[in-house]
């Protein structure tokens, strides 16, 4: 999965991270990997944690109001943070560039999910990635912890 979310943040890294003159060119495809591998813990760390109805509730988002999903501002601040203490981007830029990344990536990734004609990317798929067994262990997780 990490490396079609890979591609993913490619499509979308243009502007925010290989237009951008915060960051060195040098560490344009560094700035890449650390965006898909930012998004993927985000993701597997609410899951982990217990967060299945939030994590259920944007990977089945139709894209709207992303940018304010708590999930996806905690992986943003993450990926400031990266971008600052890896690459050297000045805090407030770094912010910045993970505020243009993050939602474009994160929103073009529950686009492709909701997509019935796109085979890549299945919650079933991503959600076993996570080691959840899919949206069977995901449901049984879930009663688990309400139980």
């Amino acid at each position: 999965m990490l490396d079609k979310l890979l591609d993913l943040v490619k499509e979308n890294a243009g502007e925010a991270i290989v237009n951008n003159p915060a960051i060195s060119n040098q560490f344009n495809d560094a700035a890449i990997g650390e965006t898909a591998s930012t998004i993927i813990d985000g993701l597997k760390g609410q899951y982990s944690s217990g967060n299945v109805g939030g994590l259920m509730g944007l990977l089945n988002s139709n894209g709207s109001n992303i940018a304010s999903n708590p999930i996806v501002s905690s992986i943003i601040t993450s990926l400031a943070g990266n971008f600052a203490g890896k690459f050297g981007v000045d805090p407030a830029q770094a912010t910045s560039m993970a505020n243009k990344i993050v939602p474009m990536v994160v929103s073009s990734l529950t686009s492709k999910i909701n997509d019935p004609n796109d085979k890549n990317f299945d919650l079933q798929g991503i959600i076993a990635a996570f080691g959840g067994g899919g949206i069977g262990g995901m449901v049984g997780g879930l009663f688990g912890k309400l139980f």
